[in-house]
């Protein structure tokens, strides 16, 4: 399935981390959100899968601890519009401007800088 080129367009053989980066992810995959299924769905869902988001957490956050200092870039596209900081609750204080369809994920890119002891 996550082969077929009717589903993923005519370059769905090859290997392309960046199709989730570009209009491609517009026109394959948020239409039609069930043709990626890396842990099944429904019924039949992987046992697996908790345990690989559970080792996918972990491995970020030792990463992370690795770093002393770690503080948002100052991109203007992944910043949250002016207007949000009118809002209540969580939307006033984000320094991100969050997104969600499978997962949840930045607006344009979450990008950190990292700074570690020499």
């Amino acid at each position: 399935m996550h082969r077929r080129i009717d589903l993923w367009g005519p370059d769905a053989l090859e290997f392309d981390p960046d199709r989730w980066l570009d209009e491609r992810v517009k026109k394959y995959l948020i239409p039609n959100p069930f043709i990626f299924l890396p842990f099944n769905a429904g019924p039949r869902i992987c046992l697996g899968q908790q345990f690989a988001y559970n080792e996918m957490s972990f491995m970020v956050i030792r990463l992370l601890q690795n770093f002393f200092n770690i503080t948002l870039s100052s991109e203007p596209a992944m910043r949250p519009p002016a207007w949000w900081a009118e809002k209540d609750g969580r939307q006033a204080i984000e320094k991100f401007r969050p997104r969600n369809h499978l997962t949840l994920y930045a607006m344009a890119s979450l990008t950190l800088k990292c700074f570690t002891v020499i």
